[in-house]
């Protein structure tokens, strides 16, 4: 693996310094995977749709598949939080500099990214932080994770967050903060009026009742 990843960053820091636009084959067309937004004349996939934890390599695979197409677009949105998911398939596996290198490479792009990004950059940094057992790292990164969501009105990822918080793999808060935050995560399952959000809760509603 350590061959690969100086060749990613270069091609990844060639990519945007030149503008260079490579052929691109949207195979999300094909599989009729949904759409999360439009850029630059470009469908871009739901890379969550392709998300199967327990294939974290083979998910791995379809995220680097995409890669071309992102950074062609100059959509620095869709960029960084499609490194931040690669980083999440290594921190599953536990290769750490893996998902560490990957995780540099997201934050470079934050600062001309929507606010979105940086929000799953923090859910995966606290991921991250869990799994090398520093639980109060995490638990402060996803507390700015759920701000921002918040503030931006991102309703899905931020319900999801305060479910993190609420649970004892990310974090080891007090019993009645972690009540508190399921309380959270429960009214703003019932209040949003986000699409995306009631998509999330129509799959994942068993973890509001837990």
């Amino acid at each position: 693996m350590q061959a690969w990843r100086p060749i990613h960053s270069f091609v990844i820091t060639l990519l945007f310094s030149t503008g260079f636009i490579f052929s691109i084959s949207v195979k999300a067309v094909e599989e009729q995977l949904p759409y999360c937004h439009r850029y630059a004349d470009l469908n871009f996939p739901d890379y969550m749709a392709l998300w199967d934890e327990d294939e974290p390599a083979l998910t791995a695979s379809a995220f680097f598949a995409m890669l071309n197409m992102a950074a062609a677009s100059a959509d620095k949105t869709f960029f960084s939080e499609l490194l931040s998911q690669i980083a999440r398939t290594f921190v599953l596996r536990q290769q750490f500099d893996e998902a560490n290198f990957y995780l540099d490479q997201a934050s470079q792009y934050l600062e001309h990214a929507q606010p979105r990004a940086k929000v799953y950059y923090w859910r995966e940094k606290a991921r991250l932080m869990a799994y090398q057992k520093d639980t109060q790292a995490a638990a402060w990164l996803l507390e700015k994770a759920w701000q921002e969501a918040r503030q931006h009105g991102y309703d899905q990822v931020a319900i999801e967050t305060a479910l993190d918080l609420s649970g004892v793999v990310f974090t080891r808060l007090p019993e009645k903060e972690r009540a508190e935050w399921k309380q959270r995560a429960r009214q703003l399952a019932k209040t949003t009026d986000d699409n995306r959000a009631r998509r999330w809760l129509a799959v994942h509603q068993e973890r509001l009742s837990i």
